[in-house]
């Protein structure tokens, strides 16, 4: 299930922190797809929206060793939509990953820790 968190930051201004809270942190960012841009592109208009694509592949790698299911929703992402001078962040639980549950308690520990990974880089914006 998709999780949905109103920010107060315009989009560009919550893109740049979680950028750079995802970077102290260690995460990489592999890709920072600007979605209407690609919409405008070809011809078409699309509110500003943004998917970042970020993961730690020593901690992901983990978890795809565990289950091949799991891979599939690595590395993370996080969907980021202009509301106005607002912004909405969308996510995946990790929690409600294929095979989730039955990962190791290391595993399940991970993705508790990618849960609350996505709270905190969306705090207070």
């Amino acid at each position: 299930m998709l999780k949905e968190v109103h920010l107060t930051s315009p989009l560009p201004t919550a893109q740049q922190a979680i950028e750079d809270r995802l970077n102290q942190r260690g995460f990489k960012i592999f890709a920072a797809i600007d979605q209407a841009a690609e919409a405008q592109n070809v011809g078409l208009t699309l509110k500003p929206t943004v998917l970042l694509i970020f993961g730690n592949p020593k901690v992901g790698t983990l978890l795809m060793q565990e289950d091949d299911q799991v891979a599939f929703e690595l590395p993370i992402k996080l969907l980021l939509v202009a509301e106005g001078d607002h912004t909405k962040a969308l996510y995946r639980d990790p929690h409600d990953f294929p095979n989730a549950t039955k990962l190791s308690e290391a595993g399940q520990q991970i993705i508790a820790n990618m849960a609350n990974l996505y709270q905190s880089v969306l705090a207070d914006l």
